[in-house]
């Protein structure tokens, strides 16, 4: 209980209050649980005061002492404490909701599991506070200086930290969900196991922040910097990085799946096993990055520079690889499978012995030994202009003529052409189809065999006379350069009919 000559003082008003404590600067005031609340108590001093569960409910503290106070249990709901001095001050577990606490100081505040819902920090400060598992949900923490404080698992969401200053601050398992983190400094912070999801961090300051298997789905760190960071195992999934500077970041086995890196600095990034499917990443740079085993399967490359960058074992399949620098890279046992790149894509000095050009290790490029000096772009830049298609127990040619007419009149761009007719055993027919570059391959391969399969399915039983002038036995007999100038010899008249 409080001292009653105390709490009858503190309510003569703050001038005989402070008068006494100056001239009794030893006594310690005992108000605890005493009932001060909507009190105006501007400029007070209380420093070293006893106010365990006092009632400071809608009181006036602006620029009130209250460093080495002890609040513990305190109700501060709606006080006003703008630019009070609680350094050191213990108020753990108080309810500050709705406090304006603007310009206050906090250093060394205790503030452990205490409620902050909706106060107004505004440029407080509060280094080497103890926030821990704290509730600041939609709390104003805009310019706040928090460096070195703890905040270990405190809600954080919905907050506004915009230029808040955290530098190595410790935000293991906190929740930042929706909070504004817009041109913070959060260099060096340790923000491990945190939730980030639809955070802006557009702008801020992350070099050497550790972000292990934080979970940043859907957050914006658009021009952020976050050189040096610790980010393996992060989940990044649909990030805006784009224009963003991750040099010499750890990003080993993180999820960037759908991630806009567009205009992104990944020089020395380590991206060993990453999940980067359906990423954009135009014009990023990948100077000397190891993304050895990552997935960069249906990724926008445009223009990417992987110059001595390390590719082994890269799934590369249906990406985009036009205008792409891969020289010097290390691309052994990658896959490219349907992947698009034309005689833009360079290969100059690549190192690689082989490729897959089948997901699952299927497909090996050259089937056996290693790659001879040129050899690998040649092949790409060869595959890239051809559809493979393979028919199983021989092929309807009526039906396949009419097909390919049909879609060359929707894809007059792709200007397709029969390349050449292959048996590869087992009654399997292979049929190369030449095309321009740039075009969707393996669009244009799903839609010409769709209108194979339809075809066939109109043609009657006479059309089945016209298979067998090419069975899989015939093509065993002939030049594959006459098969296809007989074929077409055949076909004209019928292709010529075709509406």
């Amino acid at each position: 209980m409080a001292n009653t000559a105390h709490l009858r003082l503190i309510k003569s008003g703050v001038q005989h209050w402070n008068l006494w404590r100056k001239e009794k600067f030893s006594d310690q005031p005992d108000l605890s649980d005493a009932d001060l609340s909507d009190l105006d108590l501007k400029g007070i001093n209380l420093i070293g005061a006893n106010l365990i569960g006092a009632n400071l409910t809608g009181t006036d503290l602006s620029g009130a002492y209250l460093s080495l106070a002890n609040l513990s249990n305190a109700y501060l709901s709606e006080a006003q404490l703008i630019g009070a001095n609680l350094s050191k001050t213990n108020l753990t577990g108080v309810d500050l909701s709705f406090t304006h606490l603007g310009q206050a100081i906090l250093i060394e505040t205790k503030l452990s599991k205490a409620l902050l819902i909706e106060a107004n920090l505004t440029q407080a400060v509060l280094n080497f506070a103890d926030l821990s598992r704290a509730n600041l949900s939609q709390a104003n923490l805009s310019n706040t200086h928090l460096i070195k404080a703890i905040l270990l698992e405190t809600n954080l969401s919905n907050a506004n930290l915009q230029g808040a200053n955290l530098n190595r601050a410790l935000l293991s398992e906190a929740d930042l969900t929706r909070t504004d983190l817009s041109n913070a400094n959060l260099s060096k912070a340790d923000l491990s196991f945190a939730r980030l999801i639809e955070a802006d961090l557009h702008g801020a300051n992350l070099n050497g922040i550790i972000l292990i298997e934080a979970n940043l789905r859907g957050a914006n760190l658009q021009g952020s910097s976050l050189q040096k960071g610790q980010l393996c195992q992060a989940n990044l999934g649909g990030v805006d990085l784009s224009h963003a500077d991750l040099k010499s970041t750890n990003l080993k086995s993180s999820d960037l799946i759908n991630a806009n890196l567009s205009k992104t600095q990944l020089v020395d990034t380590n991206l060993r096993e990453a999940q980067l499917t359906g990423a954009n990443c135009h014009h990023s740079s990948f100077l000397h990055a190891d993304l050895h085993q990552a997935n960069l399967s249906e990724t926008n490359l445009t223009a990417a520079n992987f110059t001595a960058a390390n590719l082994q074992k890269v799934d590369l399949s249906r990406s985009k690889l036009l205008a792409t620098n891969l020289s010097m890279t290390h691309l052994t046992a990658a896959c490219f499978e349907d992947a698009r790149l034309d005689r833009t894509t360079q290969f100059d000095h690549t190192i690689c012995d082989y490729i897959y050009l089948k997901k699952h290790e299927q497909d090996r490029q050259p089937s056996h030994g290693k790659f001879l000096e040129g050899e690998l772009a040649q092949l790409l830049w060869t595959q890239s202009e051809t559809i493979n298609l393979k028919f199983h127990n021989g092929v309807n040619w009526t039906a396949f003529a009419k097909a390919l007419k049909r879609i060359q009149r929707i894809y007059p761009q792709a200007q397709m052409g029969v390349q050449c007719i292959e048996h590869k055993g087992n009654g399997v027919i292979l049929v190369k189809v030449h095309t321009a570059p740039n075009i969707n391959r393996a669009k244009v391969h799903k839609d010409l065999m769709l209108a194979y399969v339809n075809t066939r399915r109109q043609f009657n039983q006479q059309d089945q006379t016209f298979d067998q002038a090419f069975t899989p036995e015939s093509l065993q007999l002939q030049n594959p350069q006459d098969i296809i100038n007989h074929l077409f010899d055949l076909l004209n008249p019928s292709v010529n009919s075709l509406p």
